[in-house]
């Protein structure tokens, strides 16, 4: 979730997919069995995603039979409250973990065959998420635009939203990060720089963008990172993100960046659309209408949000005695916006 959160998802996925490719091997070199310990939690952001999915995209021989995991935060409810459920989703983990296992075992050891590819969309959609969070103006529009400050004041987390206290991204801890941004819809932390990187790819490499395109159809790791962006593009609301936008004081801040978000926006849904050639309602049936028929309840939970937002940050520059009152009721709003969207950070 840090990487993801300082790189965007495609340079985070790539790295760790790398990363656990070079050390299983180390583990082999040195007859040592290597255990990758996963926290996954309940947004794409934070490890989330089909189990097997995340299994099966797993590097050669990163498993080996063994794995450790925790999951986190809302997942666990939606795992493991209900015994039909909990079975499911533990066989689930054991069923893929061994045939992961027994797959590698029996398999040559290979490097992902479109690594040059996938490090350069790595490394164009890192820079242009950070061009993003290094723009000016950009802290401002974020503290402005989210609930980032009222989630900062909840007592919800194992540990404080900062690490010291300073107003900065290096010190605010990656679960209020990825919160304040799916509140309020935006969940540009799973697909900010994908449409723009792979716009690059197409004009300055058609030939390697067709190959991507091709292994879309196979690949099994491209499918997981692709198919977790997907997840993130359909639960996004443009509407509702302009609505939140307009909480921005500075106009010029305020235009800037929701142009910036909307254009990228654009851009990603054009893009996997024109990768796996169906729209989202066609290729995701069952996703599709499940967000269109919360969506539909949720919009007056963000107006009554956003209305409570201008009203608490104004009581808390005139310290109105009401403020308590107005938290109380903007913290039961972010835990029914939660709920609806069925993750956190």
């Amino acid at each position: 979730s840090d990487s993801n959160k300082d790189g965007g998802i495609m340079a985070s996925q790539w790295n760790l997919y790398k990363a656990q490719y070079k050390l299983a091997q180390v583990g082999v070199d040195h007859g040592m069995k290597i255990r990758f310990f996963h926290g996954k939690g309940g947004s794409i952001s934070r490890g989330s995603g089909p189990t097997h999915y995340f299994i099966k995209g797993l590097p050669y021989n990163a498993l080996n039979g063994e794995l450790r995991l925790t999951e986190q935060g809302e997942t666990i409810a939606q795992k493991y409250e209900n015994k039909v459920n909990a079975g499911y989703n533990l066989e689930l983990l054991a069923a893929n973990a061994l045939s992961k296992t027994i797959l590698d075992n029996n398999t040559e050891r290979r490097y992902h065959p479109l690594a040059d590819i996938l490090e350069k969309l790595a490394s164009n959609s890192k820079k242009h998420y950070e061009n993003l969070l290094h723009e000016e103006g950009f802290i401002t529009y974020f503290r402005q635009a989210t609930p980032i400050d009222a989630i900062e004041t909840s007592k919800i987390g194992s540990r404080p939203a900062k690490r010291t206290g300073a107003n900065s991204l290096e010190d605010l801890r990656a679960i209020p990060w990825v919160f304040s941004w799916s509140q309020c819809r935006y969940h540009m932390t799973s697909w900010y720089g994908i449409g723009t990187t792979l716009h690059k790819l197409k004009t300055e490499s058609p030939e390697d963008y067709d190959k991507f395109k091709e292994a879309t159809k196979s690949d099994i790791f491209i499918r997981y990172v692709l198919t977790n962006v997907d997840t993130s593009l359909a639960a996004t609301d443009e509407k509702i993100m302009s609505d939140y936008a307009d909480l921005v004081e500075d106009p010029a801040i305020k235009e800037k960046f929701k142009n910036m978000f909307l254009s990228e926006l654009k851009l990603a849904r054009d893009y996997l659309f024109d990768l796996l050639e169906k729209n989202i309602e066609t290729r995701r049936v069952n996703h599709f209408y499940s967000n269109k028929l919360r969506a539909t309840v949720m919009v007056d939970l963000h107006k009554k949000q956003i209305a409570l937002l201008k009203k608490w940050r104004k009581q808390k520059k005139e310290n109105d005695p009401d403020v308590a009152d107005s938290q109380t009721k903007l913290m039961l709003s972010i835990n029914a916006i939660a709920s609806a969207m069925r993750n956190t950070g």
